[in-house]
């Protein structure tokens, strides 16, 4: 198995969600409630199984996930960051790995992870106090985003073992992700970062590389969104063109005013590089009077517009204080002043072009066209 780099920053190869499996929703976390001792006096381990059960468990503590961990952030508030074997044993990949607490436990004991407690009594375990989760600085995320790939033409019958087992050979990962289709099915790509820059740095820089007789594609995990992106607004603007013809090309609207309700609108940050998409927000915001989100898959930042009192739509979906998408942590802030304003002015022209093209385009074929949608759909 891949090494740690240093025993804080634990290597992991994931594709569970990891909400246990489970009758506990994440609604309600599991009440402390008074727990056997469990003996590992006498209890052996073989060393491959103490290697992946201790590395699934610095992951599901580790800097990646438990920040965004909507399940465990909740358990660990509970009883003062202590969670029982019991529950833990409700992740399947933890089970399917081995199943018997007094061999976690020993595990745990005998592996003197820096970043792991058990209590005395061997049937609970927690992130050691004295290594804090990270603040998670736009630094820290722009150091993540930079030795993190996408990798396609990876065979879709490849386990997690196997994907850990190629990228081995290129560098110590930090993690992999298994992308997967609306069928739970493995899509044969994946995100994965490396535990230093310059092993991602040399994995780029490589020639062809295959997976099987397949050549990969691989490259920075932000170019991937920048070319999807792209491709998206392009596929777009076609479309466009298609519906108006040679109308679509239109003068630039200039907007100098324009009247608006102030505290609507809300700005997310850090979101390039996540997975996250206009859909998950509206879940989040549905029946908050969400009105609009002004954001596509890979951008850095999302506006949010509601109708009525942004902030309190924002209180009422909180949890524990913190704006969770997606089982991510999120920084919002409510517009204002100079960036409320042209977020208005910017809406405005958006809507004047679009009329000002669907004006055309009805001329174009000589009146009225039903085909196209109001604007209050597309805005």
């Amino acid at each position: 198995m891949t090494a740690a780099v240093d025993s804080t920053t634990p290597v992991v190869a994931s594709t569970e969600n990891t909400t246990p499996n489970t009758t506990t929703t994440t609604e309600e976390p599991t009440k402390p409630a008074k727990l056997e001792v469990v003996s590992i006096e006498g209890v052996t381990v073989e060393e491959g199984v103490a290697k992946k059960v201790l590395k699934q468990l610095e992951y599901y503590f580790g800097d990646r996930n438990l920040p965004q961990d909507r399940f465990m952030l909740r358990e660990v508030a509970v009883d003062n960051g202590w969670i029982s074997l019991d529950t833990m044993l409700n992740f399947k990949r933890l089970a399917n790995i081995c199943n018997d607490k007094a061999q976690i436990a020993k595990i745990v004991t005998d592996g003197k992870s820096e970043l792991l407690q058990l209590n005395e009594e061997n049937n609970k375990i927690r992130r050691n106090p004295e290594k804090p989760l990270p603040k998670g600085t736009e630094a820290e995320k722009n150091t993540s985003n930079a030795k993190t790939v996408y990798v396609k033409g990876l065979s879709t019958d490849m386990t997690i073992d196997a994907a850990e087992q190629w990228f081995e050979e290129h560098g110590a990962m930090a993690y992999i992700k298994m992308r997967k289709d609306a069928e739970n099915k493995f899509k044969g790509s994946v995100f994965a970062e490396f535990a230093n820059q310059a092993d991602c740095d040399a994995f780029l820089a490589k020639g062809e590389l295959k997976s099987g007789d397949e050549i990969v594609t691989k490259m920075l995990r932000a170019d991937y969104y920048k070319e999807k992106n792209q491709k998206m607004k392009d596929t777009k603007n076609e479309k466009r063109s298609a519906q108006l013809g040679d109308t679509a090309a239109t003068a630039p609207v200039e907007v100098e005013n324009v009247e608006y309700e102030k505290g609507l609108v809300l700005r997310v940050d850090g979101l390039e590089g996540t997975e996250l998409t206009r859909e998950q927000f509206k879940d989040v915001f549905e029946g908050k009077g969400l009105e609009w989100v002004t954001f596509n898959k890979g951008d850095p930042k999302a506006n949010l517009r509601f109708a009525k009192s942004a902030m309190e739509a924002l209180e009422s979906v909180k949890v524990d204080g913190k704006f969770i998408v997606s089982d991510k942590e999120l920084s919002v802030t409510l517009i204002e002043g100079d960036e409320e304003e042209a977020y208005w002015k910017e809406s405005a022209r958006a809507k004047a072009e679009f009329f000002q093209r669907k004006r055309k385009g009805d001329a174009g074929r000589g009146g009225r066209s039903r085909g196209v949608s109001n604007f209050s759909t597309l805005l």
